[in-house]
């Protein structure tokens, strides 16, 4: 085994991509699944030319001088994002001046009736106007606040935000997958992506084919356009289906700042973490620059870390978060029906225990299919309280072992044909409790069946452990067979909420069914691994009908509107409840900007209980978003 003591400072993730950084095999994996990127001129053979971008936590307020020759981007304080050369990776965290280094990892996705239920349309009046271009202006609707969101496909051209003068609502549309041709460049203090300004983006919208302009066509299910539309349309775009004036957003005269998130290479998945927090730092900063409070959307996640508010993504939220006139809304996931969390105990009575890995098949509670080839990496981590320390052996469905793995040891074993990577930690920086990452992977496909992760206690106090599944590339096509998960009793139905909706300061979002009064199968369960109440509310997010990308008015090759369902939609009918506080707050005898927690507070103390719910509950949060009430209590 190798001992990795000098290196504690980086992601075990990462620790794995230096240690294997001369491999070409495994050099062309990772850059085919997404995991880094490289030059144009880069080869196989070119570690060198490969880069991650990462999350550093440095010892100060400055980037450590023998790697200032990197583009540092400051977050926020000590916390900094940055591409790194992967063969650069552990010297940076060796430096005396870095406490620790993030992998930036997946994030993936996760109103005409739903805008009464959440008593909306009460805020809204006097009601709109039927009449085109008129509206009352009385109500609140979002005036002189941002509603920012981070997406993936934005159809700019949608009349749904366009405000009565005729030009955009959107201030700033950042394209992070995008490289500068020419007349175009990144956002001043990034060095990467393209900005688009309000006048591009009303200058394209004037253009024959607008898309070729900003070099952003959606396609017609656009997430980040239809989870746009809810939190923010004005019902403006039409058809002979869908009326105008009708499926109105929540927060319809709201300035919009949107970010298309970048991702290493071409996996197939939404966003990368490093790319999201950079994407909250750029919405906040243009917003102060536009002087007017703003919230933002976050309706992705991820399934990894610790969940408990400490990895670096939710730690760098929460300090953007402390300037008021600031707030972060998170979808809660969509996880609770992939069995992706387990848990256990280990006792003196019981110091040996497993967790039942199941590969190739869909989970449990999904339509039967045949064991299928699983050419994706599959990925778990293991959280406990440090004063404990485990050993941990993986078994393939064929009966063969790796060694056990003690704590501060990393080593990678063959079994088959498969690769099994085991990293374990018992005092990781960021929170100081113990991790043990695993990692299977091939470079062909994965053996199907159950594979076993045997847990033993070496030094016994608590003896809890909870473990997460990392969220897969789910392809219907295959039954979602490629999605590993807990199998049996190992699922635990708690704690399956999503990162970064563990966070401190960010409000996380459930998805009810509001036709139904019930809360989604799908969606997420408290509460975080530190037990504390989350999600704080429910919200309707369930056949939601919003803004289709690329319907035209008065066309009928796309239809205005499109249902779609899950955390993600419900997500921004509480980003838009939020604004329509900043813009009261704005309005009241003497005006105060919200703190984020004023804000987290004031959601889930207006909310109405759920059915048979009193208190919390780790489905519902503190019960259903309730607009009217909290601008009464505001």
């Amino acid at each position: 085994m190798a001992d990795f003591n000098v290196n504690k400072s980086l992601d075990p993730k990462l620790r794995r991509l230096a240690q294997s950084m001369n491999n070409p095999t495994r050099l062309r994996k990772d850059r085919e699944r997404g995991f880094i990127t490289a030059d144009a001129s880069a080869s196989d053979t070119a570690p060198e030319r490969h880069s991650k971008r990462v999350l550093v936590q440095v010892d100060g307020n400055q980037p450590p001088a023998a790697f200032s020759d990197l583009n540092w981007h400051q977050l926020t304080g000590a916390l900094y994002s940055v591409s790194v050369p992967v063969t650069r990776l552990d010297a940076l965290a060796k430096d005396p001046h870095v406490k620790f280094v993030e992998s930036g990892r997946r994030m993936t996705p996760a109103l005409d009736t739903s805008i009464p239920a959440a008593m909306v349309d009460v805020v809204h009046v006097p009601p709109h106007s039927p009449r085109p271009g008129v509206r009352a202006i009385a109500g609140l609707h979002g005036t002189d606040v941002v509603v920012g969101v981070i997406d993936i496909g934005f159809d700019f051209t949608a009349d749904d935000f366009v405000g009565l003068d005729g030009s955009t609502r959107i201030a700033f549309l950042w394209d992070q997958s995008l490289t500068p041709q020419a007349g175009e460049s990144a956002p001043a203090g990034y060095d990467y992506g393209v900005e688009y300004k309000k006048t591009d983006i009303d200058a394209a919208r004037a253009a024959a084919n607008p898309f070729l302009s900003v070099r952003h066509k959606p396609d017609e299910r656009a997430h980040g356009t239809h989870v746009t539309g809810i939190a923010a349309g004005n019902g403006k775009s039409f058809d002979s289906f869908f009326a105008a004036d009708t499926y109105i957003g929540v927060a319809d005269d709201a300035t919009l700042i949107l970010v298309q998130p970048g991702i290493e290479g071409s996996a197939n998945t939404l966003a990368d973490s490093a790319h999201v927090v950079d994407a909250v730092d750029y919405i906040f900063r243009r917003a102060a620059e536009l002087d007017k409070p703003c919230v933002i959307n976050l309706s992705l996640g991820q399934n990894g870390g610790s969940h408990d508010g400490e990895s670096i993504v939710e730690r760098a939220i929460d300090r953007l978060l402390d300037q008021t006139g600031r707030a972060v809304i998170v979808a809660a996931g969509n996880e609770h029906i992939w069995h992706t969390h387990g848990s256990g105990v280990l006792t003196t009575a019981a110091p040996m225990t497993t967790l039942n890995w199941r590969v190739g098949s869909a989970p449990e509670g999904f339509a039967a299919v045949d064991a299928v080839a699983d050419g994706t990496l599959n990925e778990m981590e293991i959280w406990y309280s440090s004063r404990d320390a485990f050993s941990v052996r993986v078994i393939d469905p064929t009966g063969r072992a790796t060694s056990p793995v003690t704590p501060d040891n990393s080593t990678t074993f063959s079994l088959g044909g498969d690769e099994v990577y085991v990293d374990s930690e018992r005092f990781t920086a960021l929170n100081g409790d113990a991790r043990i990452y695993i990692e299977v992977s091939s470079e062909t496909t994965i053996q199907s069946g159950t594979w076993t992760v045997e847990i033993s206690a070496v030094n016994l106090h608590s003896g809890r452990f909870d473990a997460w599944i990392e969220r897969d590339q789910r392809d219907p096509s295959n039954g979602y067979a490629n999605q590993s998960s807990f199998e049996g009793g190992s699922f635990d139905p708690s704690m399956t909420l999503g990162t970064p909706a563990t966070g401190r300061r960010t409000i996380a979002v459930a998805n009810y069914d509001h036709r139904l009064i019930e809360v989604s199968r799908s969606s997420g369960r408290g509460p975080t691994r530190d037990n504390r109440e989350k999600p704080e509310c429910s919200a309707p997010g369930t056949a939601i009908l919003s803004t289709s990308a690329l319907a035209r008015n008065n066309g009928n090759v796309v239809l205005a509107r499109t249902p779609m369902t899950g955390t993600s939609m419900a997500a921004p009918h509480v980003t838009g409840v939020v604004a329509l506080l900043f813009e009261r707050a704005l309005k009241l005898p003497d005006p105060v900007l919200l703190s984020a927690e004023q804000v987290r507070k004031l959601i889930a103390a207006a909310t109405s209980p759920a059915p048979g719910i009193t208190g919390y509950d780790p489905a519902w949060g503190f019960g259903l978003l309730n607009a009217d009430a909290a601008v009464k209590l505001l």
